[in-house]
């Protein structure tokens, strides 16, 4: 067995046991599956850390299934998000993402980042939820390597008239023009407003002045979902 200390944030936990839990972290060395022991007894030094969502360095001790949970130094709960359903329907779908593309033993200290200052925003700030999660689900497709292309078609290479809107095919990674819309292979319009929305966060990230009705959140999770290959569970909320 080893032990090492290591920062990480509770994607989701499992009842094991009477009074055990099963951690999925995220970690910026990667995925972690760790088990919490005794962590659901009420005065338990482990149950701060062992929530979902929350930010802590834990202490873990390495056996041949998984790592178990050895002491945790809750570092912040994001408790506010608990209090808003959009929020907290939002912070699930990130969570989901972060667990189905995150792998042990990689470098994932950009997913990592991205999830634990979104959750920030979540918490602490006045944005929109629906606006934090379409510039999360935005910088993540370019932390995997996947950047769509906004400027430019990306059939016949033309730059997109300013003012003007697109089609953003999700098939093809990126905007197309009106004059190539019959080579979309699977993908809906983009209205200017949108892809400037789309342009400014991936510049500026998530902002106030940044209208979150613009942010066209449904094109960026077929986009994402698409680049993984997987499906991630709708969102709970219904105000998005």
């Amino acid at each position: 067995m080893g032990a090492y200390s290591v920062e990480g944030i509770v994607l989701r936990h499992a009842d094991y046991r009477e009074n055990d839990r099963m951690l999925t972290l995220l970690t910026p060395h990667g995925r972690v599956d760790a088990l919490s022991r005794g962590c659901k007894r009420p005065k338990s030094p482990l149950l701060p850390g062992s929530e979902v969502f929350v930010l802590a360095n834990y202490e873990l001790v390495t056996t041949k299934n998984h790592a178990i949970v050895a002491s945790c130094l809750l570092r912040d709960s994001f408790y506010d998000l608990r209090l808003d359903i959009d929020k907290l329907s939002c912070a699930a779908y990130m969570a989901n993402i972060c667990e189905a593309t995150v792998q042990p033993d990689e470098n994932a200290q950009r997913p990592f980042l991205l999830l634990a200052r979104a959750l920030g925003y979540l918490s602490y700030r006045d944005y929109a939820p629906r606006a934090v999660l379409c510039a999360f689900l935005l910088h993540y497709a370019v932390a995997m390597g996947y950047k769509p292309r906004l400027n430019h078609c990306v059939v016949c290479g033309q730059a997109i008239a300013p003012g003007a809107g697109a089609l953003l095919d999700i098939e093809q990674g990126g905007v197309i023009c009106p004059a190539c819309a019959s080579q979309m292979l699977r993908g809906s319009a983009l209205k200017y407003n949108e892809l400037h929305w789309l342009r400014e966060a991936l510049v500026k990230g998530v902002k106030l002045d940044l209208p979150a009705e613009d942010a066209p959140l449904p094109l960026m999770q077929a986009y994402l979902e698409r680049r993984i290959e997987k499906k991630i569970p709708k969102l709970m909320a219904l105000h998005l």
